[in-house]
């Protein structure tokens, strides 16, 4: 196959004209119009390219085995598949807020979180806790537990003094 830098390297922009987004089971699916070939992809996953800035644009689509069908530019276009659209990346990007954080205790390298969030009290744990919290500036971070979920600090600043003493190492 005789591939040039320009077929590598081209951007393939779906939009509600060349893409039909559609429920399987209990997974998104796809199916593509482009170049005048039509093409079912099955399940797809969604993930953003810019994930703590751009929550409803730039989202890459790929098939089952993690290789790109194309870029969703914005969500906007989508109208009624838009739905569809966000309840996947809302699956995908679950991201409890906390909102206090009763302890933090460090043992063998790990650090045991018990943390109130918008969806109940939690317990997590973090391995090398300085590089499992991304710091995002103007107090909001990201912690990553041991098995890849994700927790999010809104604003560390606007907790109470307890909690933000036990964090504010790490941000």
């Amino acid at each position: 196959m005789n591939h040039t830098l320009s077929s590598i390297i081209e951007i393939v922009y779906l939009t509600p004209d060349n893409a039909t987004f559609y429920q399987k089971g209990d997974f998104l699916a796809l199916t593509t119009h482009i170049k005048g070939e039509e093409q079912d992809h099955g399940v797809i996953k969604l993930r953003r390219l810019f994930p703590f800035e751009e929550l409803w644009c730039d989202i890459t689509v790929m098939n089952a085995a993690g290789e790109e069908i194309g870029v969703i530019a914005s969500l906007e276009p989508f109208g009624d598949t838009k739905a569809l659209l966000v309840n996947e990346l809302e699956r995908v990007y679950f991201t409890p807020k906390i909102s206090k954080i009763y302890s933090m205790k460090d043992k063998y390298g790990f650090s045991s979180w018990d943390v109130e969030t918008d969806i109940g009290r939690i317990t997590f744990s973090v391995k090398d806790t300085f590089r499992s919290i991304i710091s995002l500036g103007q107090g909001r971070a990201i912690i990553t537990d041991v098995d890849g979920s994700r927790y999010e600090i809104p604003d560390a600043t606007k907790l109470d003094k307890s909690s933000y003493k036990k964090v504010e190492l790490y941000l």
